[in-house]
């Protein structure tokens, strides 16, 4: 089996040492990308790690590009989410050899993303400037369907710099100029081993173009640099006169175990009234987590009082995480994963029920069509959906858009909050399940975009950590250490406004996906045989390229 061009313009085969050595280079590029998303400190990891990965496969076949490129991505996916495992034996109850086979799909379907943009940068070969590989990357990124919406630019999340591009165009641009630096840094490498080799001179022809291959990206990336410090300064200052509301966030730390026992409920919410208590003087707002209240909340009702009251006589508005039931006609329940906004008064000032939910932890794909899935996860919930978004009014000015557990980490909830003018974005969720790893941070890392991209601060409250307040600038405020009880008080602002991307979302990645498409129909022209049945010939080789 034959895998990628060799120096004489052959082919190496797939078990020669080249293609050991470039299987060793996709395990060391996939590492570096998945430890960039275990440790944020090493956010200077991507800048550098895909160009040796693009090294090995740009004149490679497509077919092997595709298992170099899946082998980096299985490396890097399993590295980053090794916490899977733990949450689906936790999250959905399921023994830990059925947990592991669960994974292992997840981490080879995850990893196939990178797999196929190798295979789309081998197919298409270069393109001006070195473009072929953002393009390539930024499209697939996009267009992939994966359980968790990781994007190469969450692993900036300690740049709030190079963050502030979110309100263009999501984490799209960033990830964009992430890998055509990264195509840059190949060419620069090059060049000087060209340079070394010829005595000081590289060929004129393997250098046309270089100059401005290795200088665009880096200028594009400098002025991101600079648009960034700019509109950190802006909104900054926009922030500061903005309204301010006070916000006491209560972290109960509750264990998965008491968390789900009924004989721990009454202690569970005692822990976060007490809590409660002690902060409630000294802010507008009390909020608790994801489900802290475990009773069924009637959809309909008005007020509430009695079981259906988690904080009688709270001397402030809370907003808490609970569980709504709503009895169709004739039909079965419906429960929701619900926010609800109690008033002083302990009337229902809004309810907002989850709209996204997590397969395996909040309901069973294909549950309903085959039960025998649920006999395996008893643990795994059976939530109804909720339907429109909704903003909880506290008073005109603090307009709150809840998000609940995952709905942070996409932009699609807390754009449509925006959109229907919330003035403050809340998460409440439940990271517990997921152990005290990687996870809790990770969570937070892609939740800080939704601040950018709709200029909006953003309250995290949380069962077990991080609960944080995270500025509109993509700063964070303030936070409190995972696994441990704590209340957080701290000052948001509420703003108002439309950002580009709230307006128009991701029209930059369309563009992308469009060009990309667009380059992929010129190269299935000239791929075709000619008049004589032979294949065109290569620019870069002047032999056909082969497909398999």
């Amino acid at each position: 089996m034959r895998g990628r061009a060799g120096a004489d313009g052959g082919t190496v085969d797939s078990f020669s040492p080249l293609a050991y050595r470039d299987a060793a280079v996709a395990i060391v590029a996939g590492g570096a990308l998945g430890a960039s998303f275990v440790d944020f400190r090493l956010f200077v990891l991507p800048w550098l790690a895909i160009a040796p990965l693009l090294a090995i496969i740009e004149s490679a076949r497509p077919r092997y590009a595709l298992r170099l490129g899946w082998l980096a991505g299985m490396i890097g996916i399993g590295l980053a989410f090794a916490w899977l495992v733990y949450a689906f034996r936790v999250f959905g109850g399921f023994p830990l050899p059925v947990a592991v086979l669960l994974y292992l799909p997840l981490v080879a379907w995850m990893g196939f993303e990178i797999g196929l943009f190798t295979t789309l940068v081998a197919w298409l070969g270069p393109l001006p400037f070195g473009l072929t590989a953002p393009l390539a990357f930024t499209a697939v990124e996009f267009l992939f369907p994966s359980l968790f919406p990781w994007r190469l630019a969450h692993s900036q999340y300690r740049l709030p710099t190079l963050l502030q591009t979110g309100e263009l165009a999501g984490p799209s641009l960033l990830g964009f100029t992430v890998v055509w630096v990264n195509a840059a840094v190949l060419a620069a490498g090059r060049a000087l081993v060209g340079r070394r080799a010829g005595g000081g001179a590289a060929p004129p022809r393997a250098t046309r173009g270089m100059p401005l291959t290795i200088a665009l990206p880096l200028l594009l990336a400098a002025t991101l640099a600079a648009f960034g410090a700019w509109r950190l300064a802006d909104v900054r200052a926009a922030r500061a006169r903005a309204p301010a509301l006070r916000v006491g966030v209560v972290q109960g730390n509750i264990s998965i175990e008491h968390k789900g026992d009924r004989a721990f409920f009454g202690r569970n919410l005692d822990a976060y009234r007490d809590a409660s208590r002690a902060i409630a003087d000294d802010v507008d707002l009390l909020i608790w987590p994801e489900t802290v209240f475990q009773h069924r909340i009637a959809a309909e009702r008005a007020r509430l009082d009695g079981d259906d009251d988690p904080f009688s006589g709270a001397p402030r508005p809370l907003l808490f995480g609970g569980l709504a039931i709503a009895y169709g006609d004739g039909g079965p329940a419906r429960v929701y994963n619900s926010a609800f906004l109690r008033g002083a008064d302990g009337h229902v000032a809004g309810r907002y029920d989850k709209r996204v939910l997590v397969p395996f932890g909040e309901y069973m794909p294909l549950g309903d069509r085959i039960p025998r899935l649920r006999e395996l996860s008893p643990a795994t919930s059976n939530f109804a959906a909720g339907g429109e978004p909704a903003v909880l009014m506290l008073d005109p000015s603090a307009r709150l858009g809840a998000l609940i557990c995952y709905e942070d980490v996409i932009p699609g909830p807390a754009r449509a909050a925006a959109a229907k003018g919330a003035t403050l974005l809340v998460n409440l969720t439940n990271d517990a399940w997921y152990g005290d790893g990687a996870e809790p941070l990770q969570h937070q890392a892609l939740a800080i975009w939704r601040t950018v991209e709709t200029r909006r601060d953003l309250v995290r409250a949380t069962n077990s950590g991080w609960t944080s307040v995270l500025a509109a600038t993509g700063e964070v405020m303030a936070e409190l250490p995972t696994f441990r009880l704590g209340t957080l008080t701290t000052e948001v602002r509420l703003l108002s406004g439309t950002t580009v991307y709230t307006a128009v979302g991701d029209v930059f990645a369309w563009a992308v996906v469009m060009i990309v498409a667009g380059a992929s129909a010129l190269r299935s022209r000239k791929a075709r045989p000619g008049p004589s049945g032979s294949r065109r010939r290569s620019r870069r080789t002047g032999r056909a390229r082969a497909h398999r």
